[in-house]
């Protein structure tokens, strides 16, 4: 796991990018490298895999995007990603971690629910698709 700066990013903002039907612009996912976030990207055979962004304030955490390049699905990275992410939350004493998610992507919801994850609030017509708007998901894991 490499740790995302302002001078390495670039490769794993193309992962995002590519993830997400709407991403976050690139200077907005740059802006994610200040001292309250943590941004690592997953490394395999030199080449940018995954990613993680995630901030932290205070005792709270919320996983802003984690994302698996379209080439590497299906192959547990995201597990890794998300190990690594719960690692971080659990050594900065983070008491709980937020996060939300589409209503219609199941596979995270999935790794979500096998992490602890619980379904707090439905937030309805949140995200922007090309067709409408979908359903956001907010769910809580506590750690203490």
């Amino acid at each position: 796991m490499i740790r995302l700066t302002s001078s390495n990013y670039h490769p794993a903002y193309e992962i995002h990018r590519q993830g997400h039907s709407h991403p976050w612009s690139e200077s907005m996912f740059a802006d994610c490298f200040t001292e309250q976030y943590r941004a690592y990207g997953l490394v395999l055979e030199d080449s940018y895999v995954g990613l993680y962004v995630a901030l932290f304030v205070l005792d709270e955490a919320t996983l802003m995007d984690i994302d698996v390049a379209m080439s590497f699905r299906g192959r547990g990275l995201s597990k890794q990603l998300m190990a690594h992410f719960l690692q971080q939350c659990k050594s900065k004493g983070m008491q709980s971690v937020w996060l939300e998610v589409r209503a219609s992507n199941l596979v995270a919801i999935g790794l979500y629910q096998k992490e602890g994850f619980v379904l707090i609030e439905r937030r309805k017509s949140y995200y922007e698709m090309n067709d409408g708007r979908e359903d956001a998901l907010i769910m809580k894991l506590t750690l203490v």
